[in-house]
């Protein structure tokens, strides 16, 4: 016999079975008792939390040889043949590879037919937000008023891309997802039943790691089921197998910035990545990490459920909590969500990571991580050939210009000053040469507004200032190699968050000039 998968060989055959979904099951029980079937039915929600399933069971409990019932007997004709997935009048259908109006045209001439044997021909349409709006359109007269033998269930994991007027005709049940205890509990028996040897540590991590999908769950139980007839599935297992972080990791790692321990921070660095995890899966822990720890900072004991963990790891983070401050909290999630940008135009996903660790564990205040920014940027910029303009040009609002590369001068002329509006302050000694010793503060001093620009202007390089009336023109000299960051730089927005900064930085209004310079 071959082999069959935990996600179907522990599949629910009565609405008892579901986990995790009473408030639904409950409704379908008392619905199917009092005889009041609507015609339509609308399961909502995530991936792999029983909606196929609750679909099946229901048309189970209306064909089955002894129903209308709440418990079908699994034993007729009509049982056996819908679990198997081949009865001739329940029909399941996916709307992703049945999604035109053809299709639904077909749908509707079948369905003035009476079924084969049993009560109700049965359509369970599955993903039904795929169809067109044509077979939507389709399909509206026939689902209004369909046949009294026809009953439709729909399910789908985005109802938003669902026309009103096929959401209004349906009887709509929303599925949640399941808490991380119930998955817990689910795997344990399953565990049991199985007879495979876990920890319960481990089984924390696959509820974790299933994020309320009881099949994603039983999926990743599979995979390890094969290390139970050895030593046994260990907690480790399950972060090797799925490159997860470790929460006692987590854990470091908040401390060290609750420290201001910049070099231990980057150690957790070094030994999650030894420890082969996915960079960008450690973004992802560390943003979800920090925001428990803040929902805890903010309401203690009382927004504990808002954490979805077992009681010991709660209090872990109670107790961390009252060690860091609601301030670096937050600068640590904005931290990690710039870093996050930044890492997607940079080869190395590491440097960002560390950098915004640098920042939240300063001392002295932010000020100090300039020159650890200038390094770092320029590392990150040397390791990349910078990527397609048109991936990022084409988010950037309003005209970019390509400038041509222009012939080598000795001397480069200042392109005209445009109108400007009047200056903040005044500011008459300012000269090239201040804003050339100033340039790392300047563009630290932009990266804190948007580290993705900041990255960009270290390319740049002061070679012009000229006073025109109350403002300054200030040029600045891109090389031949850097093109594709002077263009980004040139887009609206982008050049006017830099002029905005060295406005307020230098104490007067400047105007932006760029240009292509040949480098000795």
């Amino acid at each position: 016999m071959s082999y069959l998968v935990l996600a179907r060989k522990h599949r629910p055959v009565n609405f008892e079975e579901v986990i995790g979904q009473e408030h639904i099951t409950e409704l379908l029980k008392k619905a199917i008792s009092s005889g009041k079937i609507a015609h339509a039915y609308l399961l909502c929600g995530p991936r792999g939390i029983g909606k196929t399933s609750c679909a099946r069971i229901l048309a189970k409990c209306l064909n089955c040889a002894k129903g209308p019932t709440l418990k079908p007997c699994g034993e007729c004709s009509a049982c056996k043949e819908i679990a198997a997935g081949n009865s001739f009048d329940v029909l399941e259908i996916d709307g992703a590879s049945n999604r035109g109006i053809d299709e639904i045209r077909t749908l509707r001439e079948n369905a003035k037919f009476g079924p084969s044997y049993g009560r109700y021909k049965i359509y369970i349409v599955d993903e039904v937000h795929m169809l067109t709006t044509e077979a939507f359109n389709a399909l509206l007269k026939t689902l209004e008023e369909p046949p009294s033998h026809v009953k439709f269930i729909f399910a789908t994991t985005d109802v938003n891309k669902l026309p009103s007027t096929i959401i209004s005709r349906c009887q709509r049940f929303d599925f949640k997802r399941i808490s991380l205890n119930t998955i817990v509990e689910f795997l344990n028996d399953i565990c049991k039943k199985e007879k495979f040897k876990i920890d319960e540590d481990a089984l924390l991590a696959i509820a974790k790691a299933a994020q309320g999908s009881l099949r994603d769950a039983l999926s990743i139980l599979d995979q390890l089921s094969s290390l139970s007839a050895q030593a046994g599935i260990k907690k480790e297992d399950v972060f090797s197998l799925l490159g997860l972080v470790e929460t006692d990791l987590l854990f470091d790692m908040t401390q060290a910035i609750a420290e201001k321990n910049c070099a231990r921070a980057l150690e957790v660095v070094e030994e999650i990545i030894e420890k082969g995890k996915d960079i960008k899966q450690l973004y992802k822990d560390l943003v979800e990490h920090f925001r428990n720890v803040m929902v805890i900072k903010i309401g203690g004991k009382t927004l504990q459920k808002l954490v979805d963990y077992p009681a010991a790891i709660k209090d872990r983070y109670l107790a961390q909590s009252s060690a860091i401050s609601l301030s670096d909290i937050l600068k640590t999630i904005d931290a990690m969500i710039e870093a996050q940008d930044v890492s997607r135009i940079t080869e190395s996903m590491r440097i960002p990571l560390e950098l915004a660790l640098a920042k939240v564990t300063s001392p002295a205040g932010m000020e100090n991580a300039a020159p650890i920014i200038k390094e770092t940027v320029k590392e990150a910029i040397a390791r990349k050939p910078v990527p397609s303009p048109v991936e990022v040009l084409k988010n950037q609002k309003g005209e970019v210009s390509f400038a041509k590369e222009n012939a080598p001068s000795p001397e480069p002329e200042p392109q005209p000053a445009e109108q400007i509006a009047e200056p903040v302050i005044s500011a008459g000694d300012l000269t090239l040469e201040k804003i050339t010793k100033g340039w790392d503060a300047l563009t630290f001093a932009v990266s804190r507004q948007k580290m993705s620009v900041a990255t960009y202007l270290q390319e740049a390089v002061p070679v012009d200032l000229r006073k025109d009336n109350l403002a300054f023109a200030l040029t600045l000299g891109f090389s031949s190699q850097a093109s594709f960051q002077k263009e980004v730089l040139e887009g609206n927005d982008n050049r006017r968050l830099i002029e905005k900064v060295f406005s307020e930085k230098l104490n007067a209004t400047v105007v932006l000039k760029f240009k292509t310079i040949q480098q000795e």
